[in-house]
């Protein structure tokens, strides 16, 4: 059986009721009908999949599981199930799906027509389609949509004053458990907005974020996620998203994190974070404030931030100063007998004896080696007492280093990368440990060893991710 061409339908009446007006889209075996309710005296939109000489059963199966789904769902941002019935006519046989029509054009359109989308229009989209998606998974089971993209979703009643009404579309695709489960493994959606496991034909409510995440940097991009370079399966979007502020940009990389984990748990968790940018105009409160009374130096300058632990000096009072003024004290002496005793040997044996003056040339040169040792051989101690911790970061590189005031300024670099390929950071959800990644290397600070409060750690590792413009995520 031939497909019936568009001229045909048009003027034709379904059911003795829906008088076909145009087509509004057209796929294989399937047309998008805009058609007039002649019952209701309103327009709708009629999808009708039809037999042909292409027809796959799998098709049928999502054309009923949409219509299934919109049955259940009664939401002002899903357009509204009317009908289903079943098409015996001569020149066309399948299946025809009533919805309420919405006037508007699709999020691709719009863009593809010159349409640009600022900051403040990207945060109320993703608002509106963030309140869609808590409705869906909020739902016993969990629906979820596993096609969300730009061409999915309508916008209608713009204004000058009025981003409009945002509308999701197209429930052909989504895991609604309560629908007869099928035992082959459907892999659906749309490459670029799919997630990872999804390619597997898992899918969560994550996996919406996901897709979310990707349609809004197609917006502030204007290129589709597919086009835009990949590294380590992670979107790299931000060169092209200089416009919008780093707490947006940092929001989109939450979304679209490749590990499904480490994304947002929820819509609300999601709409959450976002309502923090808006009011806050940062993600701060997301992950601490920065800390009023603190040990932590910042000094900024035009291409370079430099954040300090200074060390906590001798303290009287205390007897933790103490202790570590002992430990200094046994690991000088230490190194100092040693090498004394080494070099007073070696003269014994060189020249059979010591001779006047040496001995003193000789300690001399011990207590220099003890003050070495404890400048270039830090301890935990002479950290606390006598190092400063650099935490370094310019236009090329970032640094951590401890200089040490012994005689002269001694500086040992701990750590030192090029800021490109830093991937983001890591920060343990016991708050103790903040891994600096890298693509071949991984380097870890730890709380308890800066000796920093929480607050002020977490304040270190919010400002780290804002200078680096890296994600900071929570790991297990």
């Amino acid at each position: 059986m031939t497909e019936q061409s568009t001229s045909d339908w048009v003027g034709k009446r379904l059911r003795d009721r829906y008088q076909i007006r145009q087509e509004l889209g057209k796929a294989v075996g399937r047309r998008t009908l805009l058609a007039d309710d002649l019952q209701e005296q309103c327009p709708v939109v009629i999808k009708l999949l039809t037999f042909g000489s292409d027809f796959e059963w799998a098709n049928l199966r999502l054309f009923e599981r949409e219509g299934e789904v919109l049955k259940s769902l009664d939401h002002p941002g899903i357009p509204s199930y009317l009908d289903y019935f079943e098409i015996d006519a001569p020149q066309a046989k399948g299946y025809a799906l009533v919805q309420s029509y919405v006037e508007g054009k699709s999020l691709q359109d719009q863009l593809q027509s010159g349409r640009t989308f600022n900051e403040v229009a990207v945060i109320d989209i993703a608002q509106q389609l963030l309140a869609i998606l808590q409705y869906l998974h909020s739902q016993t089971p969990p629906i979820i949509h596993r096609d969300l993209k730009p061409s999915n979703i309508l916008l209608s009643d713009c204004s000058a004053h009025s981003q409009g009404q945002l509308y999701l579309v197209d429930f052909g695709s989504v895991q609604a458990p309560f629908l007869q489960p099928t035992s082959t493994l459907t892999i659906v959606g749309t490459y670029g907005y799919m997630p990872p496991e999804q390619f597997g034909g898992r899918a969560e409510p994550a996996s919406d974020l996901y897709s979310l995440g990707a349609t809004l940097i197609y917006l502030v991009t204007g290129l589709h996620p597919a086009d835009l370079p990949q590294q380590n399966l992670h979107i790299r979007f931000e060169d092209k998203a200089a416009h919008i502020s780093h707490p947006l940009r940092q929001w989109l990389r939450w979304l679209i994190t490749p590990e499904i984990a480490k994304r947002p748990a929820s819509a609300t968790e999601a709409l959450e974070g976002l309502t923090t940018l808006v009011n806050t105009g940062s993600l701060k409160n997301l992950i601490g404030d920065h800390p009023n009374s603190s040990r932590l130096l910042v000094n900024r300058q035009e291409c370079t931030l430099d954040i300090v632990l200074p060390s906590k000096g001798f303290r009287p009072q205390q007897v933790k100063s103490w202790l570590n003024l002992l430990r200094i004290i046994v690991h000088f002496s230490l190194v100092s007998s040693i090498v004394g005793f080494i070099m007073r040997e070696c003269v014994r044996f060189v020249l059979g004896g010591l001779i006047p003056g040496i001995g003193l040339v000789i300690s001399f040169a011990s207590i220099i080696a003890g003050l070495m040792a404890v400048a270039l051989l830090p301890t935990y101690a002479s950290n606390d007492l006598l190092g400063h911790l650099h935490i370094r970061l310019n236009d090329h590189d970032l640094s951590v280093y401890r200089e040490t005031m012994i005689l002269l300024q001694l500086r040992q670099v701990l750590f030192k990368a090029k800021r490109k390929e830093i991937e983001r950071l890591a920060l343990g959800r016991d708050k103790k440990t903040l891994e600096i990644c890298g693509l071949s290397y991984r380097y870890c600070l730890n709380r308890q060893r800066l000796s920093l409060t929480l607050t002020e750690f977490k304040w270190l590792a919010q400002e780290l991710s804002y200078g680096l413009d890296v994600p900071l995520i929570l790991i297990d």
